[in-house]
């Protein structure tokens, strides 16, 4: 059987996709995921986000389907001109009285696709979609200490420390990877995720260019990356520039993307991008999969890769043909 026959027969009943997108900072991701959710709507499939922190998931819970029933995310709903706002803010009072566990703020519960509801947890239906929409890192959990903290140290005076994002990404990859990607691949979904482990190029050492980095065997052998491994995605497709990327092409592509937004400590260091990129562009990530996997007896990913300097148009229009080789779109 080949490699790519073992996909097919993953969960032969529910045959799931666990999908991807990655590259170096300014490579796309964003606009790649809203490319994506655009051309699964239009093939007539439901897409959730749960892109965002707890308020933004307990958004997609059973007891808020008068509010989630036909919006993708919290974000579409409270952004809609003809929602009014006094059911906005219903729908913020309930949801925060939850989140406070009416106003104790000391066992707060979260969205989780499970059958248990208790105080701890509250049921998302996995079936209320047909592809859900995911982020690393995220904005709840250790992943909110990865966004706030870790990426943007020179706020407190530190600077980048490789080993301790690795800690904060491998904590979120455990909560994530239990209330909600494994439930999603049990249930046969397809699972659209910006970013995911592949981010070691941005941990793991280089003697030259990431010395304080974090050892290749530490980070494989993380508790959380017994589910990123072992539970690897089925594909991943990364947008990267050249192996050959220079520091005024980085900074000129910044310059063009950024669009005024604030940038954190990984976006401002051109050559500590340029060894990120370099990986994304090279064997080495295969190379890194290939170990990982094989220590948790986990399956290896297919990697595609293409330009980040694709037109919106083309790139568009690639992710569409790609999404049909996956048979998340008909041909």
């Amino acid at each position: 059987m080949t490699e790519d026959s073992e996909y097919e027969t993953i969960n032969e009943k529910n045959r799931f996709v666990d999908l991807v997108l990655g590259g170096p900072d300014m490579s796309g991701t964003s606009s790649q995921i809203e490319e994506i959710i655009d051309l699964c709507k239009n093939e007539g499939l439901v897409v959730r986000d749960l892109r965002g922190g707890e308020m933004a998931a307990l958004f997609h819970t059973r007891g808020f389907e008068e509010f989630n029933a036909h919006y993708t995310s919290l974000e579409n709903f409270m952004y809609d001109p003809e929602i009014s706002q006094e059911l906005k803010d219903r729908f913020v009072l309930d949801a925060s009285k939850i989140l406070t566990s009416n106003y104790t703020c000391r066992k707060v519960p979260v969205a989780a696709f499970t059958e248990v509801d208790n105080e701890q947890f509250i049921p998302i239906d996995p079936d209320s979609a047909d592809v859900w929409i995911m982020e690393e890192p995220t904005r709840r959990g250790a992943g909110q200490v990865s966004r706030t903290i870790e990426q943007n140290r020179s706020m407190f005076g530190e600077k980048l420390n490789p080993k301790s994002a690795t800690y904060a990404h491998q904590a979120y990859r455990t909560d994530e990877f239990l209330r909600f990607r494994n439930p999603l691949r049990e249930a046969g979904k397809i699972i659209v995720r910006s970013r995911s482990e592949e981010s070691a190029c941005y941990q793991i050492e280089d003697p030259e260019l990431l010395p304080d980095g974090i050892s290749r065997k530490i980070y494989i052998e993380a508790p959380g990356h017994k589910y990123a491994f072992g539970k690897a995605p089925t594909d991943i497709w990364i947008a990267h520039a050249p192996e050959t990327w220079t520091r005024e092409e980085y900074i000129q592509l910044k310059g063009e993307r950024s669009n005024g937004r604030t940038l954190d400590d990984h976006e401002m260091k051109p050559e500590y991008q340029l060894l990120v990129n370099f990986r994304y562009a090279t064997q080495w990530l295969e190379e890194l999969y290939k170990e990982a996997c094989s220590f948790y007896h986990g399956k290896i990913p297919r990697i595609h890769r293409f330009s980040l300097y694709m037109s919106p148009e083309e790139r568009k229009e690639h992710l569409k043909e790609k999404l049909k080789e996956l048979k998340v779109l008909s041909s």
